[in-house]
């Protein structure tokens, strides 16, 4: 069974959202998934713009694509992206994808984006694979969507370098510790904790060349700081493969339990039994995985005619 996957992406500080996404976008283009929506959980409207213009280039402009209007960042994130101010590309791409930049002020709110997706589904039929962090989520659970959630969505992947059994995640539950805290205590479907990636190096340098690649060198010679062969982890990649169903003998899950999240402390707890938490473990070299991330990239950026046999 295809799966129906929405992504859910900050597409700001870090190059490997662009990676993620155009894989999800080959995966698409292969028939391996229905990519239903994006939706970019910053609060601006630079990155989904960004993103606009970006599937614009992938070859998927009609794709819906959400904005965070109303649920502002966290103090910590708005520091640590004062900081990365010169590694950041949502503008980049929508000077660089000129009929995207009208978009900016017309994408919908993450709730009203997600409650169309949702609404529109079978019960129990959407993956959502957040590859950054949880505010717009969390946002419909507040804003009273998340029944709705809970009744559509059967798995939810989220991206984390949280490590197991317990501990503190490095980014995207520690940048929004409340919206963290409100998913992952609330939903009660699959939950699958990605967090696998740092050592799985790729790059845009020697993606195909095109429109497609070119954009893709663009944001990843920005995070890299101006290095046109910049290589950086594939934290992102691998969890939308996994969502996509594409890693099941490379990437496993560990056993059943409930995860606990505490916003006040930053830390997070899996305990076994009651609960549908897992937590992903790598079934592969490091090298054999990135050579997957890789050639799902290269892909992208390729003109597509119909990839039909699955080759991994």
């Amino acid at each position: 069974m295809i799966t129906s996957l929405i992504i859910d992406t900050d597409f700001e500080t870090d190059c490997d959202d662009a990676g993620a996404l155009a894989v999800a976008c080959a995966l698409a283009d292969a028939g391996r998934i229905r990519l239903l929506g994006v939706n970019a959980s910053i609060c601006s409207p630079w990155p989904a713009a960004a993103v606009r213009g970006f599937l614009q280039v992938f070859g998927r402009p009609e794709l819906p694509v959400g904005c965070n209007r109303s649920r502002q960042d966290t103090e910590e994130y708005r520091r640590h992206a004062s900081r990365s101010s010169g590694l950041l590309y949502p503008r980049e791409v929508v000077r660089s994808v000129s009929p995207c930049v009208a978009e900016r002020n017309r994408l919908p709110d993450s709730c009203a984006f997600y409650r169309r997706l949702l609404e529109a589904a079978p019960d129990r039929s959407v993956t959502v694979c957040a590859i950054g962090l949880l505010t717009s989520i969390a946002e419909l659970f507040l804003s009273g969507g998340g029944e709705l959630f809970r009744r559509k969505v059967k798995r939810l992947v989220t991206m984390a370098e949280a490590p197991f059994p317990e501990g503190a995640d490095c980014f995207n539950w520690r940048m929004g510790p409340l919206a963290a805290e409100t998913v992952l205590n609330r939903f009660r479907g699959e939950l699958v904790v990605s967090s696998w990636g740092k050592s799985v190096m790729t790059s845009a340098a020697h993606c195909p060349a095109g429109e497609r690649g070119d954009l893709l060198r663009l944001i990843y010679r920005i995070s890299g700081s101006g290095d046109p062969e910049y290589r950086r982890s594939s934290w992102d990649q691998l969890a939308v493969l996994y969502a996509a169903g594409e890693l099941s003998d490379l990437m496993v899950p560990g056993p059943e339990g409930k995860l606990h999240f505490e916003a006040a402390t930053g830390r997070h707890r899996w305990t076994p039994g009651d609960g549908k938490a897992v937590f992903l473990h790598p079934a592969a070299s490091d090298e054999k995985l990135a050579r997957l991330v890789q050639e799902w990239m290269d892909r992208a950026c390729t003109s597509y005619s119909g990839i039909t046999s699955k080759r991994f």
